[in-house]
């Protein structure tokens, strides 16, 4: 009988013995990811060779934005046709065999070191999609909603806490020890992937051997139509126009904390940790309040009220930049994106058909880590030019701007 309640439908959905093994897997996968993320911030942004902390930075968001942007929209296809349980198992192993590429030095031997890492973070992005693909095998259908949800929340805490501890061993013992780290539970990973008992094959579908090329040519063409379905899509544009925005802000922000921390205050790869370490619980306490806001805010309100919040707090500290003041803006920028993400995803569900919200998703997620990584490169220009004071002072500027355009918008195409 299933159980009222979060608490109770989290035990119904962890019945499944198969459902607590992918969870435990995705729990030791994206540990290890989150170490490996920290490696390659000690190693590009914090080596001592690197004189730039905002080119450093520019290259690791580079690094780890086009394989979700490039690779992303295909990985549906191979999933759907290849041996699923062989994804899980090897491409763990895969990522360990790679792994230690990235203790090369990315100036002396910089195809080694980038070929590493995006091989690495690539097979890790089939890995991610194909463990979120098979969890309707291990739980019925009214636990699926919560099993989702734990796999999610659980996969982000577990990237937090090994970018937060890959940062602090860093700092002790050097790269060479968190990337041993990150191999160890990858391995953990295969094996656990490799004791599921439940069958993960997929459906078989008729098609002759040239369907897969023409499979691929096909996501490349339903991405333009996505894009196109979003052009023509006014609310679905706003929403993602303005979470982009947000990113934009935060791939501005994140050079310029570790600017700081790195350049005036000369501290190791440990102080991303705590940037990270404080940006998450932000996210987290926002996730846990965004349901008590949408049962009294228009979730337009919500998300001009995040801009507003989000841009006076930067403000503030762009009177007086410290570590705390820092940290303080990481906190609750992470805050601010869990109140302005989530509305926002539903909003462009709700805007666009069914049968196109795959294809937008896709043009959407582009649209997010692109924002990221044009963040990045701005900051590299703008910083020397404005300082760390005046770049904080106007990016403040312009979240506080584009607070009311979201409301507007919508009201004015509705």
């Amino acid at each position: 009988m299933a159980r009222s309640g979060s608490i109770g439908r989290a035990r119904d959905a962890l019945r499944s013995r198969d459902f607590r093994k992918l969870l435990g897997l995705r729990l030791c996968s994206q540990t290890g990811d989150g170490l490996f993320q920290a490696a390659l911030v000690a190693s590009v942004v914090f080596s001592p060779a690197q004189r730039s902390t905002a080119s450093g930075l520019f290259r690791t968001t580079l690094i780890v934005a086009l394989p979700f942007s490039l690779i992303g929209p295909f990985t549906g296809v191979f999933i759907d046709r290849w041996a699923r349980r062989r994804i899980l198992m090897f491409a763990p192993v895969l990522r360990a065999l790679f792994a230690a590429l990235i203790l090369a030095d990315p100036r002396r031997a910089p195809f080694a070191f980038y070929a590493g890492a995006l091989i690495v973070l690539s097979v890790n992005r089939f890995h991610l999609a194909t463990a979120q693909a098979v969890v309707p095998r291990l739980v019925p259908p009214e636990d699926l909603l919560m099993a989702n949800s734990l796999a999610t929340v659980g996969g982000t805490l577990a990237l937090l806490t090994g970018v937060f501890a890959g940062g602090k061993i860093a700092d002790a013992y050097g790269g060479g020890a968190i990337v041993t780290g990150a191999i160890a539970l990858w391995l953990l990973t295969s094996f656990v992937a490799g004791r599921i008992r439940s069958d993960l094959t997929p459906e078989a579908i008729p098609e002759d051997p040239g369907l897969l090329r023409h499979q691929v040519k096909r996501v490349a063409v339903e991405f333009m139509d996505g894009a196109r379905t979003l052009a023509r899509t006014p609310g679905a544009i706003g929403p993602i126009t303005s979470i982009s925005v947000d990113q934009f802000a935060q791939g501005i922000l994140l050079t310029l904390s570790l600017v700081v921390f790195r350049e005036r205050f000369k501290e190791g790869v440990g102080s991303y940790s705590n940037l990270i370490a404080a940006g998450g619980a932000g996210v987290l306490l926002g996730i846990g309040t965004i349901g008590w806001l949408e049962e009294r805010f228009a979730r337009t309100r919500i998300v001009a009220g995040s801009f507003v919040l989000g841009g006076v707090a930067l403000g503030v500290a762009a009177l007086h930049v410290t570590g705390p003041t820092v940290l303080f803006v990481s906190f609750m920028v992470g805050l601010t994106f869990a109140w302005k993400k989530i509305p926002i995803d539903t909003m462009v569900q709700e805007s666009v058909r069914d049968g196109f919200r795959g294809r937008v998703f896709s043009v959407y997620d582009v649209a997010y880590n692109g924002a990221r990584i044009l963040a990045a490169g701005l900051a590299v220009v703008l910083i020397p030019w404005l300082n760390v004071g005046g770049t904080m002072a106007v990016t403040a500027l312009a979240l506080l701007a584009w607070a009311p355009v979201l409301p507007r918008w919508l009201r004015t195409r509705s």
